[in-house]
């Protein structure tokens, strides 16, 4: 049974410290998770910035929502946030305001608008120049190959002259089957046109010839990357989540081996059920990789491990701590105190690692018993799942209105599961 654990007492380590007021953008579980963190660490209740009130953050007690207008732009976001911050500023002149998103295009926008934003809010960031480099999935391939670590053969297609009469992608060098996937995801997460997903699996140069037209119909103008499809179903997926101090060192790090992934077209590749164990050598990796680019902030690698030869396969960096970015604090990495040591109290704090073994969930665990199908890893599931099973929803005791749209979220994950992916397979799609 998943538990709760206790909100953070006025007394605590945390809460002693000095009073600062969280400003969240995002409508999704990742940024109510963020705001728990900040809550059982601190007792501080935040601000979130929303265009939709989703079920993840609706009804909460420890967050206070501001809602845009469904169809404003990134305009209306900054404006929003500046006059946010200064209402907040009127009424705690003293109290530092630290701003955080979870969304490739608001850290986009954080770079974009780093100095208005700055004179009201603290909060870690990228340069425009950094931001590109990272968010480009063909740079961070170049990363990992001259750190001697292996990612998937990719053929990058340019859309750039999509819109021109007659044009046609460039031939794809990869043999089919294949991943495909847009190069930024900034670029790409609002565009919608019908059949849309966020990550293609296509089984032959046919299907990727479709896609390619209905992508250039829909306009999308960057760059796609059509991969090597890794093998192994969603238990051979690994995460990682870290924080970058504005020094550069990782002070805050952990790891997961994905159990089962999300398949619904709109939210594939999204990790349903993880369990966190510290994998060394992974996040050495992750280390060596962020030493790479002027990185400051949170960061969340995916990588797979390989059936056919072991080896693990580094897939892609986004400028985000996730979605799932609550196993992190419950693996004991603590990444709502390495930002706030940061760039609230201008500490410079030891590296601090996740270390303890818990199972993170946001389906049914009995789920996991079908879709788990390595005795062992089974094994470790059980076991893990009797220390402590982590919903990152599962937090306000008494708000029976959350704690009942979290029973609906796990019964329509059935649903969707029996729809898109009824058992396991060799590859995961």
């Amino acid at each position: 049974m998943t538990t709760p654990a206790p909100a953070a007492s006025a007394g605590s380590t945390g809460a002693a410290a000095a009073p600062f007021h969280p400003v969240l953008l995002g409508t999704d579980q990742g940024i109510y998770a963020l705001a728990r963190a900040f809550h059982e660490a601190y007792g501080v209740r935040s601000t979130i910035v929303a265009r939709a009130v989703t079920g993840g953050i609706a009804w909460s007690r420890i967050a206070n929502v501001v809602e845009l207008t469904p169809d404003g732009g990134r305009e209306e976001v900054i404006s929003t946030l500046l006059a946010q911050g200064r209402l907040l500023r009127e009424q705690s002149p003293q109290v530092p305001l630290l701003l955080l998103c979870n969304a490739d295009s608001h850290a986009q926008l954080f770079a974009e608008h780093a100095e208005e934003l700055g004179e009201l809010y603290v909060f870690p960031h990228l340069s425009e120049q950094t931001l590109a480099q990272v968010a480009d999935k063909t740079h961070f391939a170049q990363i990992c190959e001259r750190l001697g670590l292996a990612t998937p053969r990719t053929s990058v297609i340019s859309f750039a002259a999509a819109g021109e009469p007659g044009w046609t992608p460039d031939p794809v060098q990869v043999p089919f089957p294949v991943v495909a996937k847009p190069d930024n995801g900034a670029s790409y997460e609002n565009l919608r046109f019908p059949g849309y997903r966020k990550i293609w699996f296509l089984d032959t140069p046919e299907e990727w010839a479709d896609l390619a037209r209905t992508l250039a119909g829909a306009g999308f103008r960057g760059d796609f990357l059509v991969q090597e499809l890794i093998p192994g179903d969603d238990t051979h997926e690994l995460s990682v989540v870290a924080y970058v101090d504005r020094h550069g060192t990782v002070t805050a790090l952990a790891t997961a081996q994905v159990l089962l992934g999300e398949h619904h077209p709109m939210a594939l590749g999204n990790p349903a059920a993880m369990i966190t164990t510290p994998m060394t050598e992974l996040m050495d990796a992750a280390e060596r990789i962020l030493g790479e680019v002027d990185y400051w902030g949170f960061a969340n690698i995916d990588a797979k491990i390989d059936p056919r030869t072991g080896t693990t396969c580094f897939m892609e960096m986004n400028p985000r701590m996730g979605r799932n970015n609550y196993y992190a604090t419950a693996a004991g990495a603590d990444i709502v105190g390495a930002v706030v040591d940061d760039v609230v109290h201008g500490l410079q704090r030891a590296p601090r690692r996740g270390m303890r073994e818990i199972l993170y969930c946001i389906v049914s665990p009995l789920m996991l018993l079908h879709y788990v199908r390595d005795p062992q890893l089974r094994r470790r599931v059980l076991a893990a799942a009797r220390r402590r099973t982590v919903h990152p929803l599962l937090y306000e005791r008494f708000n029976l209105r959350r704690r009942a749209y979290v029973l609906v979220q796990q019964a329509n994950h059935v649903r969707k599961f029996a729809r898109y992916y009824p058992r396991p397979t060799e590859s995961g799609f």
